[in-house]
């Protein structure tokens, strides 16, 4: 009998995000006149559908909770792979002595019930952070199924405790602490996103780390190619030959810190530039970015293009004198990588497996996540002509090459599998 894995998304679609889009290829209407679909291009889908193409003797399986669904909706792609959306609720949650937004599937944990009584193998690949939907998983079947956690995020800060003397901080502080070591005692298996801070886990719980000397996330660069000249590529989009151009690229939400760069950039000494920023938030968010460009009088030199297609995308990518990246914590991200393989330069915050990259590769500008000064300092050097290194291409390829990648995920599951 084939393993079957399930990886389950600890959050509903992005319909906010993508307001504005066409649906989804595959979607279904509701009886209360709204509609719920499936992307399935979730991380989750794109490692199981690669995960598919290299073996024979695994099933695959996301299952995601959605605010919008009033049953189990499904989907199998071409690969195989099976994506399930179940019916959930919002759902708040004490951690310490605060209470957090969350939510929950009765629906999930029924058909995981089933899933478990029927006896076939099974590994569950769950997000390691501290979210409720995985609370009621880890109590029930952490001793009974396989379960390994994968961050998204750098893991280094969970355990941290403030400095501080105000006794009700401190106590909500150690409270998530107990909470936080029971819940991590619980998973025994993690899939990093970034080497640093995985010693703790190994430590003070004996976890199973899957590090890496590569890519959690494989990419492919074929499609990512300089096509045109920076200055063709700016008469091109309008965009005056004397401007310098900086470009960002990201979901508009706060740990990207698109506040942050907007307050850096207003402080520049030459202001003799633009920058483009892609993606789109939510609506009340992009209410506050534009509110605050207002504020800072940025008006002529802030343009969101929201999302675009790929052509266009890559576009601004090339007119770019230089790629922003500004998270507070990330898993990648992506846009450093692409800017890469189009022979963009980029800064970028010192957070994900693009930090890791870049280091590695002694390319880029790293900054701090929470050095706003240091930022002002780059961005000040880079528009007076600081030389900055960008990866070689060969680099970018084998950092990301999915069958490496690929066969990373299933010597996981299948180790994992056998040490049940």
């Amino acid at each position: 009998m084939k393993l079957k894995v399930i990886n389950i998304v600890n959050h509903p679609p992005a319909y906010e995000a993508h307001r504005g889009r066409p649906r989804p290829k595959i979607n279904w209407d509701l009886p209360d006149g709204s509609w719920i679909g499936i992307w399935g291009y979730e991380w989750h889908d794109i490692i199981g559908n690669k995960v598919l193409e290299i073996s024979n003797d695994i099933e695959y399986e996301v299952w995601q909770p959605d605010l919008r669904a009033d049953k189990i909706y499904e989907h199998t792609f071409e690969s195989g792979l099976l994506h399930k959306s179940f019916p959930a609720v919002a759902k708040k949650f004490l951690h310490g002595i605060k209470h957090r937004d969350d939510i929950y599937s009765e629906f999930l944990m029924l058909e995981l019930e089933k899933e478990y009584k029927s006896g076939r193998p099974l590994v569950l690949h769950i997000n390691a952070g501290f979210r409720f939907i995985n609370i009621p998983i880890l109590k029930k079947y952490s001793k009974k199924i396989p379960i390994v956690g994968q961050f998204y995020t750098n893991s280094i800060d969970i355990f941290d405790l403030p400095k501080t003397n105000k006794p009700i901080k401190l106590f909500h502080a150690y409270l998530k602490f107990w909470e936080l070591t029971k819940y991590y005692k619980l998973i025994k298996y993690i899939i990093p996103s970034v080497v640093e801070g995985t010693e703790y886990f190994e430590n003070k719980f004996g976890t199973k780390v899957f590090n890496r000397d590569f890519a959690n996330f494989g990419s492919s660069v074929d499609d990512w190619k300089r096509k045109y000249s920076k200055e063709e590529v700016k008469t091109k989009l309008n965009i005056p030959l004397d401007k310098f151009v900086f470009f960002s690229s990201s979901r508009l939400i706060p740990v990207k810190q698109i506040d942050k760069m907007l307050i850096a950039l207003s402080k520049l000494e030459n202001q003799n530039y633009i920058c483009y920023i892609s993606g789109r938030g939510s609506e009340e968010y992009e209410i506050y970015l534009n509110n605050m460009i207002k504020e800072l009088k940025l008006e002529d030199r802030i343009v969101f293009i929201k999302y675009v297609d790929y052509k266009v995308l890559q576009e601004y990518f090339q007119a770019a004198d230089i790629l922003l990246s500004t998270s507070k914590m990330d898993a990648g991200p992506s846009a450093p990588f692409e800017a890469s393989a189009m022979d963009t330069p980029s800064i970028l915050t010192d957070t994900g497996i693009a930090s890791e990259f870049f280091k590695l590769t002694n390319t880029g500008i790293i900054i701090p996540t929470d050095d706003y000064e240091k930022w002002i300092i780059e961005l000040n050097a880079a528009m007076k002509g600081k030389e900055i290194k960008i990866p070689l291409r060969e680099d970018l390829i084998a950092f990301g090459d999915w069958n490496k990648i690929s066969k990373y995920y299933y010597n996981i599951y299948k180790t994992i599998q056998n040490k049940q």
